[in-house]
């Protein structure tokens, strides 16, 4: 399941992601399980977005279940807000400048 603002048409890059990397570890699952929450209502009342995050959140979860249903795993991110983003790509701009002004091969 994932939960993005409702201006987000497509499925989240980061679940396709992170199923991939369950995929290369056994897990059998079609992208197209992926459950795309964008409706505000249950948002708030099945996802657990706070109010005031409905216009820019990402909110993901994986359940897991064993072939014989003994044992479950839940993986679990949640993200309130924009800036993380803004800041990430800060941080990635200063690592590129650094990386440049140094001649780096790569």
């Amino acid at each position: 399941m994932e939960s993005h603002q409702a201006g987000k048409l497509d499925t989240s890059g980061t679940a396709k992601a992170i199923i991939s990397c369950f995929q290369k570890l056994g897990v059998s699952f079609d992208m197209d399980q992926i459950q795309m929450i964008r409706d505000p209502k249950q948002q708030i009342e099945m996802v657990g977005v706070p109010e005031e995050h409905l216009s820019g959140h990402a909110f993901h979860l994986y359940h897991l279940t064993s072939p014989d249903q003994t044992v479950s795993f839940e993986f679990q991110h949640n993200v309130c807000g924009r800036s993380i983003y803004a800041e990430g790509t800060v941080d990635a701009i200063l690592f590129l400048a650094k990386k440049v002004k140094s001649k780096a091969d790569k």
